[in-house]
């Protein structure tokens, strides 16, 4: 964490910029916190729960940070270069990122919050105890998810400093994980409770930018978090008995602990206008600054189409996700022509006076034809004879799709499609009774309507938004809009029915209908949210994937990460730092997590 230090001033300053109050009325209502109204509270809701928007949106320091420069690459979720130090972070962004830099902000002002409802009477609390739950609830979301890639992280002493003004207090210690998930899930079924009895301030709605006053919206929600978690540390480890017995209270009790189960019941944040200048003013993919984060993953073309990664996508037949995750690339990684009247064939390979192979494709000029990707699993010669630093050669994120560059894109706390995989695999296992294949197909039916419906309304097209004739300009143009109207429900049930038991090149899963619901939940998760996927490759083993041994024969990481190592301001600030120190690795195993997760062997 950048700072465990946080002024009370600063925090509220902070918060009082995103409520828009005059620095006169900041020092009108804060200097006496025992004096302060209730509206004290309800200004800093808001202001407090701003800092989850770098665990939720797809802001630059989280995606181009977090997501894309660390997780995709352990998640296969993003086409890599395959040079030395594949799987290690070369650019440094570790320390106090979003959103585990923000968790401290949301923790202190949580507290700050706290602080303040203790002072009010028993009728002001029953008032304002609503905005105590929503920052809450986020709260405990987001450690959970911080939990995920650390292990043990401060809590309870985070942003005590702030209260009491001891130079002690700004060196909290770290907590074990197995008892802070176990909290945190006693503790959001307790929240599901009181929200549905909690009165609304007429303030709330106005305050609340994520469920927007609503509720019931905040009890799917909270519900909904329990349900990933509990997933989490169900299948091994101290807590599994906690976690299988908090899915079976969830999905056994739809009317005491609802659920988000269709897409119009997801909470999302709703992204502001472009140039507003609010915080929220983030579209899609706002982290794709560099040409080559902009690959393809070859693992997530594979499993999405007949022919795999390198081949033709075929309407009707192969998953409708792909043109629209993707534009296309060259057949043999030829340089791409604007049109086809362009196109030149390629030369035939040849022996030059030497007796070497001369392989002359790339004298040639194609049009993208193909969709082919890059990812850790690739060999390095296959990589090299494509890439040469021919843009064309791999397939690239789609600049002006469903999710880069769109303002459209308001990103769910959680999909619909991922609680339907979470019960598919619930009913599997069978630690509730249940259809698992229904549930299965209602999850990919909720993904492809999901990515459908963004799609459909992207802000632009490449046809228009892309200019100029070089290779950056034509490669970006080489898409296809499928015909979604062929899709229908039938379709998708046809489509789905043949995922649970085959892979699209008609070969069995080696896992079965587990491995199936695992592999399509990985693909509903797409390149947006490689934090999840990475938890559930580390879970269960599942969708297995080859991971190459790092070309660097002396690489500090040389497969993919067990885990993340803390910062650089935990270790040489913290003085409780060496309680964990023997831990901070990227090799131990976290204990819900598998050792042999990948095909790499387990880290000596």
């Amino acid at each position: 964490m950048k700072k465990f230090i946080i002024s009370t001033t600063m925090l509220l300053a902070c918060v009082l910029m995103f409520s828009n109050c005059a620095e006169e009325d900041y020092d009108e209502r804060y200097k006496n916190p025992s004096q302060t109204s209730d509206i004290a509270i309800e200004k800093l809701m808001p202001g407090t729960l701003i800092y989850s928007i770098d665990w939720i949106m797809s802001t630059y320091g989280r995606f181009f940070g977090w997501e894309i420069q660390n997780l995709c690459k352990q998640a296969n979720t993003i086409g890599v270069r395959l040079y030395p130090g594949r799987y290690y972070n070369i650019w440094g962004y570790t320390d106090g990122l979003p959103p585990y830099g923000n968790l401290t902000k949301m923790i202190t002002g949580y507290k700050l919050m706290e602080s303040l409802y203790k002072e009010l009477s028993d009728a002001e609390k029953a008032e304002n105890e609503v905005y105590m739950l929503a920052v809450e609830t986020m709260m405990y979301g987001m450690t959970a998810y911080i939990m995920s890639s650390f292990g043990d992280i401060p809590f309870d002493e985070v942003g005590a400093v702030a209260g009491s003004g001891s130079p002690a207090d700004s060196h909290p210690h770290f907590q074990d994980d197995k008892e802070l998930y176990k909290r945190i899930l006693d503790k959001l079924d307790e929240l599901n409770t009181k929200f549905k009895s909690a009165r609304q301030p007429s303030l709330f709605k106005a305050q609340d930018f994520i469920c927007h006053g609503d509720l019931m919206a905040w009890r799917r929600l909270t519900n909904s978090l329990r349900l990933r978690i509990a997933l989490l540390v169900s299948t091994q480890g101290d807590l599994t008995a906690e976690g299988q017995n908090a899915i079976k209270q969830i999905l056994e009790d739809p009317t005491g602990r609802p659920i988000i189960e269709d897409n119009s019941q997801m909470i999302v944040y709703t992204v502001a206008p472009e140039g507003s200048g609010s915080q929220l003013a983030v579209h899609g993919g706002s982290g794709f600054d560099w040409v080559y984060l902009h690959m393809a993953s070859g693992e997530l073309i594979a499993r999405m189409q007949k022919n795999g990664n390198g081949g033709v996508w075929v309407a009707g037949q192969d998953d409708p996700r792909v043109p629209i995750f993707f534009s296309k690339a060259t057949l043999k990684g030829d340089i791409p022509v604007d049109r086809f009247d362009q196109e030149k064939p390629a030369l035939p390979d040849t022996v030059n006076a030497s007796g070497e192979f001369v392989d002359r494709s790339r004298t040639s000029q194609s049009v993208p034809t193909v969709y082919r990707g890059s990812s850790n699993g690739m060999e390095a010669s296959t990589f090299d004879s494509l890439y040469q630093n021919n843009f064309s050669a791999f397939s690239r994120i789609r600049e002006y799709g469903f999710f880069r560059n769109n303002w459209r894109w308001d990103p769910p706390v959680l999909t619909a499609a991922e609680i339907w995989f979470i019960k598919a695999e619930a009913y599997q296992r069978g630690w509730v009774v249940g259809d698992a294949k229904a549930a299965f197909k209602k999850a990919v039916k909720l993904s492809l309507d999901f990515y459908f419906d963004r799609h459909k309304n992207k802000t632009s097209d490449e046809a228009t938004a892309v200019t100029g004739e070089d290779a950056h300009s034509i490669i970006y143009r080489a898409v296809t809009n499928p015909d979604l109207s062929i899709y229908t429900d039938t379709w998708i049930d046809n489509f789905a029915e043949a995922r649970w038991t085959k892979r699209p090149d008609e070969s069995t899963y080696a896992g079965g209908p587990l491995e199936a619901i695992l592999e399509q939940k990985w693909l509903n998760f797409g390149y947006v949210y490689a934090g999840e996927q990475w938890n559930d490759l580390r879970r269960t083993g599942y969708p297995r994937m080859l991971y190459l041994k790092d070309r660097d024969p002396a690489a500090e990481i040389p497969f993919p990460r067990n885990r993340n190592r803390y910062t650089d301001s935990d270790r040489n600030y913290n003085m409780n730092f060496p309680q964990v120190a023997s831990q901070d690795n990227y090799s131990d195993v976290l204990f819900w997590a598998k050792a042999d997760w990948h095909d790499g062997p387990t880290w000596p």
